[in-house]
């Protein structure tokens, strides 16, 4: 195995590492004491499907089945640059939300609907941050099928995920929400 095969796999392991550790902490932070009532299983299911993805995306490389290029070459490295990417943009658009953010679906007493920073153009840009991890970690393993994997499954979680925290914001919200819905995105400009 060469040295630059070896290094990714360390820096890729390391990304998604630093990633999973961050998440936990977040959680655990912000779970504490809340009502899980409005979530409806949301938050354990974008976690299975991404870390089932994270998992699930070695195996075609370690079998060498669906290689773009070989794990080292350039690719590999644009794919951690977006994974960290990722990271740093889910972490300000985590810390743009402040005290409202929590890991589960649920609105605070003195709840805010924020439009600041990414909120101002998206609804919901810590949800992008994990897609774009998850499409990194894709890109970065250099193998289409790993790609499919690492895109399919947090993008199922995620929708789910969008759907309930959308009900419940404009249960909450109401009309302050559907004029919101009205000027932004719910993920990707111009996309979706």
């Amino acid at each position: 195995m060469s040295a630059s095969i070896i290094s990714a796999i360390v820096v890729i392991n390391a990304a998604e590492l630093y990633y999973l550790i961050s998440e936990i902490i977040m959680t655990s932070r912000t779970r504490q004491g809340t009502n899980d009532a409005f979530d409806r299983g949301t938050n354990r299911l974008v976690w299975i499907l991404v870390v089932s993805a994270f998992i699930i995306a070695w195996l075609p490389v370690i079998l060498d089945h669906g290689r773009l290029l070989v794990l080292g070459d350039w690719l590999t490295w644009v794919g951690v640059a977006i994974m960290i990417s990722g990271i740093v943009f889910r972490q300000y658009a985590i810390s743009v939300l402040g005290k409202f953010f929590t890991a589960t679906v649920q609105i605070k007493k003195d709840h805010e609907l924020i439009k600041a920073g990414p909120y101002r153009y998206i609804r919901h840009p810590s949800y992008l941050g994990i897609l774009i991890i998850s499409l990194g970690l894709g890109i970065t393993l250099a193998n289409w099928i790993s790609l499919l994997v690492c895109i399919g499954l947090p993008v199922i979680g995620v929708m789910q995920r969008i759907k309930v925290e959308e009900k419940e914001l404009e249960r909450h919200f109401g009309k302050q929400y559907q004029d919101y819905k009205k000027n932004t995105w719910r993920i990707v400009p111009y996309i979706y």
